[in-house]
């Protein structure tokens, strides 16, 4: 058993060997523990003396993140027609050899109008129940097949939606006319160079601010979006014809763009 004078000397003599080797360690790295240069082990002199802090300090960059928006506005010059057919009949194979036959009638009438079937696409094949109320009592089937057709010039718009009218009558469903600009990629383009330039501005203004300079560009991302104004009215018009207003479709590119900053 160890008396209490030895364990001092164990306890010492621990921390003594600890500290002989952050001494070598340091020495080997051309550093003393003050943070001043030594002539390293190895012979060879040291390029730069620099405290164990700035050393830390000096791999941290500061920087400055900002978000920028720009907008462009283009003319939509395309459209999709949501169109379709519904049909009630006392049964559901009547409903559905109905609702065939005016979809029949509908595509005859698409083609007629130079719409080719690339630009035809099924949405929805729906049969349900028709009932009366109160007490709900059964009156017959519905089958339904709907569209989205897409029409690649805007003048023809109207005159699709005549021909289905015409060649379906009342069985026809229109459930809505979206219009779009065909190749938006000017106006995406105008849009995120005013968005670069805003957030160019805000760094310079945040920049000045601080008292600091703004550097190199570090890291960019960016959102799309497409907001259409005055939508396609699907208006009766006379004799029966659709007025179609293009309106204006808004392109928005909103950024959020990282700086360095430089004292």
């Amino acid at each position: 058993m160890l008396s209490m004078r030895p364990r001092y000397l164990v306890t010492f003599g621990f921390a003594a060997a600890a500290l002989l080797a952050v001494v070598v360690a340091a020495s080997a790295h051309g550093l003393s523990l003050n943070g001043t240069a030594v002539p390293p082990s190895s012979g060879r002199e040291p390029t730069q003396t620099l405290p164990l802090a700035a050393l830390a300090a000096s791999t941290t960059a500061t920087t400055i993140t900002v978000v920028g928006s720009g907008t462009a506005t283009a003319t939509p010059d395309q459209a999709t027609v949501m169109v379709g057919v519904s049909a009630t009949r006392p049964n559901v194979h009547d409903a559905v050899a109905a609702a065939n036959l005016d979809m029949s009638h509908l595509l005859a009438a698409l083609h007629g109008k130079g719409v080719v079937d690339k630009d035809i696409q099924t949405q929805t094949i729906t049969i349900s129940v028709q009932t009366n109320c109160c007490p709900s009592v059964l009156i017959g089937y519905q089958a339904s097949n709907q569209l989205m057709v897409t029409v690649h010039h805007l003048n023809n718009v109207s005159g699709v939606l005549v021909a289905a009218v015409d060649a379906v009558g009342n069985d026809l469903q229109l459930n809505g006319v979206n219009l779009f600009v065909g190749n938006p990629a000017a106006a995406i383009n105008s849009a995120r160079s005013n968005a670069m330039t805003d957030a160019a501005s805000r760094a310079q203004e945040w920049a000045k601010l601080a008292s600091h300079h703004v550097g190199g560009l570090i890291s960019l991302s960016e959102v799309v979006q497409a907001v259409a104004y005055a939508p396609c009215g699907g208006c009766g018009g006379a004799g029966g014809g659709f007025a179609v207003q293009p309106g204006q479709t808004s392109f928005t590119v909103t950024i959020t763009a990282t700086y360095e900053l430089i004292a």
